[in-house]
């Protein structure tokens, strides 16, 4: 008798179901290097190496505020993004589960492939000098305006070849992303995935640890993650008694 497959997870509305193994390292061959960064790598030339993480999880399919044609928010501590993603019945996605829903079951470099293409995702704007001062001010409308000055985001969704193989949108370049740290021997327990709109040579690998959770910029957002529920499945019937016999007279 063959028996019934057991029921999927079940993710929320607005998140995509990421679901299989984290390599810790990875090691690719570089084929094109360009100032001391990689922008192709050559397809199967691929090592996996421990640790070796389940991952198993709903993420949100935009970055926040995970909808699509929104333009994503920034100017985000770490601790703010927590508490936003909370109010909402979720978490923080963790350095793993980031990486893994980027590069998808095939582990490639970029969600859409081994090359860079500066038109898959917004990652190839030019970079505009900032005020370090203004970005700083004790004003909230200096801040502000400076902020919107500096922003190149783009609207979420708005390039279709930027969605790795889970169906995760914009994970490289349009605004950088807090997630929870998984490795050790960082620093901090907020880390940087993704980069932003002017960092052409971001890809699914790489982590920004530079930075602690009271720290904010105007390139900043996160996406939030929530642990599958899986389904409520009916009870078997109870089988019916059997009949009471009568004795014959």
């Amino acid at each position: 008798m063959t028996q019934a497959a057991p029921p999927a997870a079940v993710c929320p509305t607005g998140t995509r179901l990421v679901s299989g193994i984290h390599y810790e390292n990875v090691q690719r061959l570089c084929t094109t290097r360009q100032k001391g960064h990689c922008y192709s790598f050559l397809p199967g030339m691929l090592a996996l190496e421990p640790v070796a993480t389940p991952v198993h999880v709903c993420m949100d399919e935009h970055e926040w505020p995970n909808r699509e044609g929104k333009r994503p928010d920034v100017m985000m501590r770490f601790v703010e993004a927590e508490k936003k993603c909370a109010s909402v019945g979720k978490r923080l996605c963790t350095e793993f589960e980031w990486e893994l829903a980027c590069e998808g079951p095939e582990t490639t470099p970029w969600p859409y492939g081994h090359t860079f293409d500066p038109n898959a995702c917004n990652s190839s704007k030019d970079f505009i000098p900032y005020d370090e001062g203004k970005l700083n001010a004790d004003e909230r409308r200096v801040r502000e305006v400076e902020t919107w000055r500096l922003y190149q985001g783009e609207p979420s969704g708005s390039r279709p070849r930027c969605a790795s193989s889970f169906g995760v949108k914009d994970l490289v370049g349009n605004v950088e992303e807090w997630v929870r740290t998984s490795r050790k021997e960082w620093q901090y327990r907020s880390s940087l995935k993704g980069g932003f709109w002017a960092k052409p040579w971001a890809h699914c690998r790489g982590t920004n640890d530079s930075h602690g959770p009271m720290f904010r910029y105007y390139e900043i957002g996160f996406r939030c993650c929530k642990d599958p529920e899986e389904p409520v499945t009916a009870p078997e019937p109870a089988p019916a008694p059997a009949p009471e016999m009568t004795p014959s007279p």
